[in-house]
């Protein structure tokens, strides 16, 4: 009885896509672009040390791209999504703004001390019922929810977020993120990613995962 309960336990853990569900994939150029449910990498950068503790994800938006762009330094990024201009940084002092609005910190970030790392700027826009594929990352993945809500499933836990809030997920935690509740999830994404190694690896064969529903 013990290993038939532990059987049907790991059972339930493997969340299989639903039939008709749409399938997500983060491209450098994906849908989202045009503003349609996807996922884009919008811009990769290099930092240029490791980051000192705490690592913080400073979040201010800009009035346009072209003045997110002036305040950007070696810590930063300028990057457009969903219709509005933003400067990601990261950086232990979040009371300076750069001349942007600020709109959220999100952190700490864990990372790997003495290690060298690169910045990836994402933008996510996905509908209910909407999946990423299975992936994992070699650095951290954040989020700040915009829009709508989030659950992300992994090996281990959930982790949920809705509208104005952050969610942090470990170095080699293999994950999927599934939009939630009953409106478009709209987000922005940050990746520290081992400067070295690609920013993530996508897994094609089901693992099982903790669901969200």
């Amino acid at each position: 009885m013990t290993r038939y309960l532990k059987l049907c336990l790991a059972l339930a853990m493997v969340v299989a896509k639903p039939v008709g569900a749409q399938l997500i994939r983060c491209t450098a150029d994906s849908p989202e672009r045009q503003g349609k449910p996807g996922c884009t990498i919008v811009s990769d950068k290099r930092l240029p040390a490791p980051p000192s503790l705490p690592v913080l994800w400073h979040i201010d938006e800009f009035p346009s791209l072209a003045q997110a762009q002036r305040a950007e330094g070696p810590w930063s990024l300028a990057i457009e999504a969903h219709g509005r201009s933003w400067l990601y940084s990261i950086e232990r002092d979040t009371s300076n703004h750069h001349g942007g609005t600020h709109r959220a910190v999100v952190g700490p970030i864990p990372t790997q001390p003495g290690r060298l790392y690169s910045l990836m700027a994402m933008s996510a826009y996905f509908l209910p019922g909407h999946y990423s594929v299975i992936h994992t990352h070699p650095g951290p993945e954040a989020w700040w929810v915009l829009e709508g809500e989030q659950c992300l499933e992994t090996t281990r836990t959930t982790i949920r977020a809705a509208a104005g809030q952050g969610a942090i997920v470990a170095e080699g935690d293999t994950m999927r993120m599934v939009g939630t509740g009953s409106g478009p999830r709209k987000a922005l994404v940050l990746i520290l990613h081992d400067a070295d190694k690609p920013g993530g690896v996508t897994l094609d064969a089901p693992i099982p995962l903790r669901g969200c529903r």
